[in-house]
């Protein structure tokens, strides 16, 4: 039996009523900042493990798909390093190329595979807006899920705890191979005239912010990172985390083979081993780095928060008092799109030039610029210094 016309409208008027108050209250939370102090840094401990084999160089296709005053948005493609888990084997990246002469800053960002895209799209366009063309973007698409949730419940019905580890493995493989994938494309963004490869920044959400920081620590060449509501120790993150299919995983895993979430993160710590941050403690400089979390994350445990901010040398640290989707809410109109604005003041001040954090750019006489040292070169003369 459907439901009459007025109790739909009754339906409609109780969840907008319900969103308003969810953003309501999300505006009001808590965002406590820690500073970085350096006197308090973690002490310096490189683990020496090198998850990233030799890389090959990069043959990108690209296919321009819009422009506009400020930009150029091409669609880049090349073969993964190895199954990355998305389509036909490939890596798939929006560069937002800046039109403005000379050579600029790069951002990579990041996507939360499968799920959702309004993070890493929101970022790429406050990036945009706010830089007004003195920084270059690589959005990262990332169209598919990198564990296989059907085969997990399979494994599980078939009372089959090996096949539960080696399905949950190969989703590690995945994101060992993106790592790779994003430090080629590094290689290739280092190599561009573009770009000045000298700043270059990275920054991931939720799953991605488990993945960005091993980058990180891997990639000396990455000189900011960027990491919101994600953590180190991703075993911890797969026994704890409430809601979803992870909490389904672990129900399955419980009813199957008995294990408790101690047991489940014991099995699963040698498999995240290759992709948990803490073991890369001491390689990234903590005065590059941003971490916002969620104070009342109950996907992310507190202790996989620590072990992150920890390993990463006690960077500066933004912690909001909401729950890790509520946190999300900050990056909507309704919070001042504060999440971005605080990601955006800290690239501006890591990657680019006061003058260039700050005023809008003027194209036209860029260009005109630009053209006229070009001419000089040609004729042998010096360009021209303002």
């Amino acid at each position: 039996m459907t439901a009459s016309h007025p109790d739909r409208k009754r339906t409609r008027r109780r969840d907008a009523a319900l969103a308003i108050g969810c953003l309501l209250i999300a505006s009001c939370a808590s965002r406590t900042h820690f500073p970085y102090d350096p006197g308090s840094a973690t002490a310096f401990r490189p683990a020496g493990l090198e998850i990233d084999p030799p890389r090959q160089p990069v043959a990108i296709t690209s296919r321009l798909v819009d422009t506009d005053r400020r930009y150029e948005r091409h669609r880049l493609g090349f073969p993964s390093a190895g199954d990355n888990g998305q389509p036909d084997g490939m890596v798939a990246v929006d560069y937002h190329r800046s039109r403005l002469p000379g050579r600029h800053p790069v951002v990579v960002v990041l996507p939360i595979w499968g799920r959702h895209v309004y993070p890493s799209n929101a970022i790429t366009r406050t990036l945009r807006k706010r830089s007004d063309g003195a920084v270059h973007v690589l959005n990262v698409l990332g169209p598919d899920l990198l564990v296989d949730w059907e085969g997990l419940a399979a494994a599980a019905a078939a009372g089959d705890p090996d096949a539960f580890l080696a399905t949950l493995a190969e989703g590690v493989a995945h994101e060992r191979t993106i790592i790779t994938d994003v430090r080629r494309l590094v290689d290739w963004a280092s190599a561009r005239p573009e770009v000045d490869s000298s700043a270059i920044g990275v920054v991931g959400f939720s799953q991605s912010a488990i993945v960005a920081p091993v980058v990180a620590a891997l990639d000396p060449r990455i000189g900011a990172l960027v990491a919101v509501m994600g953590g180190a120790e991703p075993h911890l993150v797969l026994a704890h985390c409430e809601g979803g299919r992870v909490e389904e995983m672990r129900s399955r895993a419980a009813a199957a083979f008995g294990w408790d979430s101690e047991e489940l993160a014991a099995r699963l710590e040698p498999v995240f081993a290759p992709i948990d941050a803490a073991r890369y403690s001491g390689l990234v400089d903590p005065e590059r780095v941003l971490i916002i979390e969620a104070g009342a994350d109950g996907c992310i445990p507190e202790r996989s928060r620590d072990a992150l901010w920890r390993a990463m040398g006690r960077p500066e640290r933004w912690v909001i008092g909401t729950t890790h989707k509520m946190a999300f809410l900050a990056m909507t109109p309704v919070n001042g799109n504060w999440l971005q604005q605080r990601i955006w003041e800290f690239l501006a001040e890591r990657l680019l030039a006061p003058e260039d954090a700050g005023a809008p750019h003027d194209l036209r006489a860029a260009s005109t610029t630009a053209e006229g040292d070009r001419n000089r070169t040609r004729r042998g003369e010096a360009p021209r210094k303002d």
